[in-house]
């Protein structure tokens, strides 16, 4: 029996009661709350019928409800899949259907005529708020408050009995070109992550941390997770957006900030426009892409925090490395390994490389993934036998044992007349550029030299530049055999729902162009 998070939130409840875990629109919830609808979440799925293949969807913003339902599917022992509500209705009915998702949290905001007969199909639907006028089947449809409140909560801990190999959460990667996959992780494989965390960023209950970040990725999971270890307070921003977060840290004086760069670009752009106060910032957090080295500036000097960059994979459950508050931001680096993480560096071969030189990220923990969820031969491709599991993530370690993501992934590597060439070298310089806001470098192919360089790039609100400026701005910043072939401007990259830029997009795009 596992209850780890369960075993933090009770104490917590009984040490300090009152004090806020959760704050959002619609209130506060204290620990003492949170413990009581979880418990009278879990104690109300006894009551469903499930079966042992039984698996627990949630679809819904960044809410109370999405959290509590979680932590139940954990205390109870249903398998918990988060859904990507920003994913295509092929991919969601997919996902539906390849982890067998019977029993769904849902929020009301979700259901369009167009939506409504997919989720009519759930045996079970749980909607975390009003909406009377739902289309809904009334058998099997059930509203969360009430759901909640009526569930018998001294049947919390009595675990569901469920087919062996079913994992606690199937977290499903965005698929850009295949269908997404789902990473098999359980509960315990969190705890050790926030373990692991918890000793390079000892956050303490005053904290207060700004939930921006989707709780159906990875990346904000665990930020959910480590703070309600600690024993902090989540101020749930619905979704990313950089006005409603700048309001979050003004009125609830937040003092971690977690995003993805391209927010924070955007961000740092909006306060410089006056009428909100993060004097209470004590940390920024950076994850999910490459922090360009300008920007990591820019935020530092603009917002008057400290901007500790981090590294992860969902597969790795799924931080691997982060920057400490002790030693605080270290440019181009996220930070040293884990302590209860193991990586190696290797070349082509497989084979080890020496310290300081590039190759690929290899990861050996008790966090990295079982597998890819009914995808045995695509889990043999990055899993070995023994445990080593291929992050396609390009980098090296430093003499102090720190981790620099030195080139970026492996699949983005562009090879121009036999010389490899880093599209986040290319990157770092543009964003040094005043009129630049974003940069993407890509490969493009090409029949004499196999592949050139393309850079696709978003001016700054209000500024002009050529592409024949920032090719020579390139020419004094990169050796020759960097400097771009071709630049387009785009009003906006293409983007994950988690800010990260879909190269792969940009790729085709080009492609497309070419032909």
């Amino acid at each position: 029996m596992a209850l780890e998070f369960y075993e933090i939130i009770k104490q917590h409840a009984e040490h300090q009661p009152d004090h806020p875990a959760v704050i959002e629109a619609q209130g506060t919830v204290t620990y003492r709350q949170l413990l009581e609808q979880v418990e009278g979440f879990a104690g109300g799925l006894d009551a469903l019928g499930l079966t042992p293949d039984s698996k627990l969807g949630v679809m819904g913003l960044n809410q109370r409800e999405t959290l509590v339902a979680t932590l139940a599917g954990f205390l109870k022992g249903i398998p918990v899949v988060p859904y990507n509500y920003l994913l295509t209705p092929g991919d969601l009915v997919y996902i539906t259907g390849d982890a067998g998702v019977d029993l769904i949290v849902l929020n009301p905001a979700f259901l369009k005529d167009e939506t409504r007969p997919f989720f009519s199909q759930f045996r079970h639907r749980i909607l975390t708020g009003p909406a009377h006028e739902h289309g809904l089947p009334a058998e099997g449809t059930r509203f969360f408050d009430e759901f909640t409140a009526a569930g018998d909560r001294s049947k919390a801990t009595q675990r569901h009995e469920r087919t062996a190999g079913i994992p606690d959460m199937i977290l499903y990667t965005s698929g850009t070109t295949a269908r997404p996959k789902g990473v098999m992780l359980d509960e315990s494989q969190f705890h050790h992550n926030t373990a692991g965390v918890v000793e390079h960023l000892p956050f303490v209950p005053e904290d207060r941390a700004i939930m921006a970040l989707p709780l159906f990725h990875s990346f904000g999971n665990i930020i959910a997770l480590v703070f309600l270890r600690a024993g902090g307070t989540l101020i749930l921003i619905p979704q990313f957006q950089p006005k409603s977060i700048l309001q979050g840290i003004t009125d609830h004086k937040a003092t971690v900030l977690p995003l993805v760069p391209t927010i924070y670009s955007f961000l740092v752009q909006l306060y410089e426009r006056g009428g909100h106060d993060v004097t209470s910032l004590r940390y920024c957090i950076s994850g999910g892409a490459a922090l360009p080295h300008a920007l990591l500036h820019q935020v530092e000097k603009i917002l008057g925090c400290t901007v500790l960059e981090g590294y992860g994979l969902t597969e790795t459950s799924p931080v691997i490395a982060v920057n400490t508050m002790e030693h605080g931001s270290v440019v181009g680096s996220v930070g040293p390994i884990l302590p209860n993480v193991t990586v190696k560096i290797v070349n082509d071969n497989g084979t080890e490389v020496a310290q300081g030189e590039v190759g690929e990220i290899l990861v050996r923990a008790d966090t990295v993934m079982r597998g890819y969820w009914n995808k045995p031969e695509e889990t043999a491709e990055v899993l070995s036998a023994d445990g080593w599991l291929k992050t396609g993530d390009l980098g090296h370690l430093d003499e102090n044992g720190r981790l620099y993501i030195s080139a970026g992934r492996k699949k983005d590597l562009i090879i121009r007349a036999g010389e490899n060439i880093s599209p986040l070298a290319i990157e770092n310089v543009l964003m040094n550029h005043p009129a630049i806001a974003e940069a993407a470098a890509i490969g493009v192919p090409h029949e004499r030299v196999g592949e050139q360089v393309k850079v696709c790039v978003v001016k700054r609100e209000g500024a002009e530049v050529t592409a024949s400026n920032l090719r020579d701005f390139c020419r004094e910043k990169l050796p020759a055999f960097m400097i771009p072939d071709s630049f387009e401007f785009y009003e906006a990259l293409p983007k994950t729902p988690t800010g990260k830029v879909l190269k792969t997009q940009l790729r085709e795009e080009a492609a497309q162009k070419s032909e």
